[in-house]
């Protein structure tokens, strides 16, 4: 008679089919944790604000905000006496704050990513970055000046009827959101693509009845559309790409507070352009690859980042061609599309070279700021004055070796992106490969690197999964580059060389991954030796 094997006691499947609902629990209880360090913004955004008569006009025009505000600055004052009235301990709690969220988040992602229940896990997963996003939104203060060179920018060309590119601030003073903008911006015309200045346009003329306070918000909810569009992609292209992982990887974007911090609450307009490039990504993904070269020269278009991902696009279709003409078809295409497509958005607004001045200015990197071969340069800078015997003019000798640096750097560039164009392959590989160009541009190339530029690879590796190791790198970058660039926003404009490793720190994420799976390798190889030749395995032996 066949013998059965017993049955497991029926408590155990009981306790399995629990977890799934014990995580969905605790996420919510981590979702509530992050909702209150997103609320701690409101009275640091006040108190460390970089737009003071904004947040003025704003507290006034909606006085509902700011009784809420008082309430929250009183409890700040008792939990940490005297904090509202120095820089030091803002600056600290600042910091802090973006760690506790960092912390919670990837608790989040790991929660998730063990498994939640289905249809409740979907709503456990989505609504919380509503309600962090609508927080971060309503809050009073500003971090950045942005939005305000937005809607200068869009007035002139929408309610002044010219060009952006030819016309500068300055000339408008007139405009109460002119006295608003950076100094650095008053004589500057717009540094933006021609389909950013088409989306402003009809903006600034739909909203030129509200008050200037409203105006700013109307392009702060136009950044958070374009963020919740990004979300929306993402699932899409982890679900083509790698089925079953969509929630972690809306978890990976959505819950990030780097990503929220600077779309929901800084409104930048980068949400817009990561936007229409994971339209591209998308349409790559579901076969109409051509409409996705469209959308994304679009995107660049807008904010001239997601050009670095064009030609890994473009190599990726092609390699999906089964012949070589086809192959060079591809090719020639996708360049007349990208240039035709580029001349019919700047044609409205040509006025010769100079309409494309700004662009190739600021893409030279006329300032610095977070530029990691600035520490090389200062330091060769200052050994060839000391060399000199101080004759050598210290700003000539800095300029000096701060050209040579960036030549070097960009033939380092270079070598990366034709190593990544031959590694691209797919729709995987594709993503892979514009991520990693995107980090060595933020840290080799461009020399005014900015904490929220982070979110243009991020958005790329997310879809990736946690598996990739360019996924794991970018969000550690996540929390470094904000922890550092706003600590020293407010303190020092030049890193000191510890935070500046502390802000690389991520770079040694992928050695320590690769020694780890060579570690891990090395005891199976040891404990399955090779049979030897004409023996027979162990299981097989008579």
């Amino acid at each position: 008679m066949e013998r059965r094997a017993p049955r497991p006691p029926s408590h155990l499947g009981t306790l399995a089919a629990l977890w799934p609902w014990v995580r969905l629990a605790l996420l919510l209880a981590v979702a509530a944790a992050s909702e209150l360090v997103y609320v701690a913004f409101w009275p640091l955004s006040y108190l460390l604000t970089q737009a003071v008569d904004f947040t003025y006009e704003y507290l006034v025009e909606y006085p509902a905000v700011w009784e809420r505000l008082v309430r929250l600055l009183a409890r700040l004052e008792l939990w940490w006496p005297g904090s509202t009235g120095a820089l030091e301990p803002l600056v600290d709690l600042l910091v802090r704050a973006f760690v506790v969220a960092f912390i919670l988040y990837l608790a989040a992602f790991f929660l998730v990513r063990a498994g939640l229940p289905r249809g409740w896990g979907i709503v456990a997963v989505l609504a919380p970055p509503l309600a962090f996003q609508a927080t971060l939104f309503t809050m009073p203060g500003l971090f950045t000046t942005d939005m305000f060179s937005y809607a200068m920018y869009g007035q002139i060309a929408g309610v002044y009827g010219v060009s952006p590119y030819t016309h500068l601030p300055s000339e408008f003073p007139d405009f109460r959101i002119f006295s608003w903008i950076h100094p650095l911006w008053h004589d500057a015309p717009s540094i933006y693509g021609p389909a950013w200045v088409d989306l402003t346009r009809p903006l600034a003329r739909a909203i030129v009845g509200l008050s200037d306070v409203d105006k700013i918000l109307a392009y702060k909810l136009v950044s958070n559309l374009g963020h919740l569009a990004s979300v929306a992609c993402i699932g899409y292209i982890a679900h083509r790409l790698r089925p079953g992982t969509a929630l972690e990887a809306v978890v990976l974007y959505a819950w990030n507070p780097l990503i929220l911090f600077e779309f929901g609450g800084n409104g930048h307009n980068d949400a817009v352009m990561i936007a229409v490039m994971l339209l591209a990504v998308a349409c790559y993904v579901s076969g109409s690859r051509w409409l996705g070269l469209v959308a994304l020269t679009v995107s660049f278009l807008i904010k001239m980042s997601s050009v670095l991902l064009v030609p890994y696009y473009t190599i990726a279709w092609a390699r999906d061609q089964r012949d070589w003409l086809r192959f060079f078809g591809i090719g020639v295409g996708a360049v007349l599309t990208v240039l035709g497509v580029t001349a019919a958005f700047y044609w409205p607004w040509w006025e010769g070279p100079q309409t494309i001045g700004p662009i190739l200015l600021w893409s030279q990197g006329p300032m610095f700021n977070n530029y990691v071969p600035d520490i090389l340069a200062i330091r060769m800078a200052s050994q060839r004055i000391v060399e000199s015997g101080g004759t050598l003019d210290p700003q000539l000798a800095l300029d000096q070796t701060r050209d040579s640096i960036k030549n070097v750097a960009r033939v380092i560039l270079l070598v990366i992106a034709l190593w990544e164009l031959w590694r691209a392959r797919g729709a995987a590989g594709m993503i892979g490969s514009g991520a990693r160009v995107m980090l060595a541009f933020l840290l080799v190339v461009n020399t005014w690197v900015l904490p929220w530029y982070f979110t243009w690879p991020i958005a790329l590796a997310v879809v990736l999964g946690w598996e990739s190791v360019t996924t794991k790198t970018l969000i550690g970058f996540s929390i470094s580059a904000p922890t550092v660039m706003y600590y020293h926003h407010f303190w020092h404009p030049y890193m000191s060389d510890s935070t500046y490793l502390f802000y690389v720190a991520p770079l040694l994420i992928p050695p320590v991954v690769w020694v780890g799976r060579l570690l891990v390798r090395l005891p199976r190889r040891k404990a399955s030796p090779p049979a030897r030749r004409g023996s027979l395995p162990v299981a097989d032996a008579r």
